[in-house]
């Protein structure tokens, strides 16, 4: 029998896309530094090599801030919700 794929709620989805791109940054980066440190790599060179890294870390930036308005997003949620629900036993003298 063959296990069905459930979608992934958003937080699995959202921490997977992250994995894969700090990941793949930091695979990608470290042979950046690599043709960086090689002195026979022109001017040219290294500028493309810094337009990578810099296409890189925006990427990972914008996973970073996903991430982190997700987080922030459940947060809010939880703590508005413990709100109602203290503010209604108050409210029914519980």
């Amino acid at each position: 029998m063959s296990e069905e794929r459930q979608p992934l709620d958003p937080t699995r989805r959202l921490l997977r896309v992250f994995g894969v791109t700090v990941t793949n940054y930091e695979e990608r980066t470290a042979r950046l530094l690599e043709r960086a440190a090689d002195p026979n790599v022109s001017l040219e060179e290294l500028a493309g090599v810094v337009a990578q890294a810099l296409d890189l870390t925006a990427d990972l930036d914008q996973r970073l801030r996903d991430i982190t308005a997700h987080v922030l997003e459940r947060q809010v949620e939880t703590l508005s919700r413990l709100q109602a629900i203290i503010a209604g036993r108050r409210a029914s003298g519980g």
